[in-house]
């Protein structure tokens, strides 16, 4: 699990559309990041600024039935999540099966206290 800026210092920026059909990713992966802060904290936006460096295809996502609602429309790529520990413990049990999810990882400070959760699925790494 991640849990601080620091290490996540490989990462990319681009601004992208949230409309799914004007969204094209010639990746074979696209990583998603769900956090209610995303855009709020000055870690996030330095992190942000940082993925999107090495990232191709990064979109960012407030809410978790938004980010689920555009995960379950993706056929052709594998996903890559990106999510805090509260926003984690409520979607990734409803994604977890899905074919294009691939891996999760959270981004949180309280690295204890997503453990217990995150154990549970295999998919999401440590």
């Amino acid at each position: 699990m991640a849990t601080t800026k620091k290490q996540a210092d490989n990462v990319s920026r681009t601004t992208q559309p949230r409309n799914r059909s004007t969204d094209s990713n010639l990746e074979s992966f696209t990583c998603l990041w769900l956090d209610q802060n995303v855009n709020s904290t000055e870690d996030n936006r330095d992190t942000l600024q940082e993925l999107r460096q090495v990232i191709n295809h990064l979109r960012t996502f407030d809410n978790s039935d938004e980010c689920e609602e555009y995960i379950r429309q993706i056929t052709q790529e594998k996903v890559v999540l990106i999510v805090s520990g509260s926003l984690g413990r409520q979607i990734v049990p409803r994604i977890h099966d899905l074919p294009q999810f691939s891996a999760c990882y959270v981004f949180c400070q309280d690295k204890k206290a997503n453990e217990q959760w995150a154990n549970k699925y295999h998919k999401v790494k440590k």
